[in-house]
Formats: structure tokens, C-alpha cells, sequence
């Protein structure tokens, strides 16, 4: 049985409550639909917050034109010392900034084909409702 620290909770009380919503769930069914305006929002929010993703990853795979502000130092504070360091990370990682940039190329083109596939699946759903009718 369920042990409480808290003695003003009634944990047959809770028990029954819960009982009582599982055995309402299974007669009526919790597979309800959702509404289509939920549908709509959500993959609305799932492209979007893609498109975020795809938006941090582009701007991360830009080649770095200034010293970060936290990584100081002394060396670092000379001007052409960071212009050389930099344009020694800009050379040693080119090869990964390219590859970086044909993936957010990728993961833009497969956010271009799920919105379509969405689009094509909001479409066949309304002609199956007409269908209905």
C-alpha cells in the first residue's frame, strides 16, 4: 500500500478517485481525436521549432571572426595573435564546416518535404470527411 508523510492526504480517498478514472477512461475511450485546429497547431509548432533547429546549426557552422570574450588571456590580447589563431581554426576545421553545411542543407530540404507531407495528409483528410458527408 502507499505510504504518506502527509497525514491530511487521504490515500484511499486518492485510490478511488483514480480507480473511478481509469474504469471512465476504458468505457468511454481516451482515443478521442483531436480537434483539427490542435492538429494544425501542433505540426505547425514541430516545423517550426525544425526550422529553429536548422537556424542554430547554420549560424554555429559559420567560420568564427571574433575571439570569444570569455577566453582571455594574455597572449590573446594581441590582435594579430587572435587574427592567426583564428585563421588557423577557420583552416584546421573547413572540412567539418562543409560537411555542417550540406547537413542543415539536408535537414532543410527533409523540413521542406515534411511540410508538404503534411500539407498532402490535411488534404486527404478533408476529402475523407467530404467523402462522409
Amino acid at each position: 500500500m502507499i505510504e504518506t508523510a502527509n497525514p491530511e492526504i487521504d490515500v484511499d480517498a486518492l485510490m478511488l478517485r483514480l480507480r473511478n478514472r481509469v474504469a471512465e477512461l476504458r468505457t468511454n475511450g481516451h482515443q478521442q481525436p483531436l480537434p483539427v485546429n490542435a492538429i494544425k497547431l501542433r505540426n505547425n509548432v514541430f516545423i517550426n521549432s525544425l526550422e529553429a533547429f536548422a537556424n542554430i546549426a547554420d549560424q554555429k557552422s559559420q567560420v568564427r571572426t571574433q575571439w570569444p570574450s570569455h577566453l582571455g588571456g594574455p597572449l590573446f590580447r594581441v590582435a594579430r595573435v587572435r587574427k592567426v589563431f583564428l585563421d588557423g581554426l577557420s583552416f584546421i576545421f573547413k572540412d567539418q564546416r562543409h560537411v555542417n553545411q550540406a547537413l542543415v542543407a539536408a535537414f532543410r530540404e527533409s523540413i521542406s518535404l515534411n511540410r508538404q507531407l503534411i500539407e498532402q495528409v490535411e488534404a486527404l483528410r478533408q476529402e475523407i470527411e467530404a467523402l462522409k458527408r
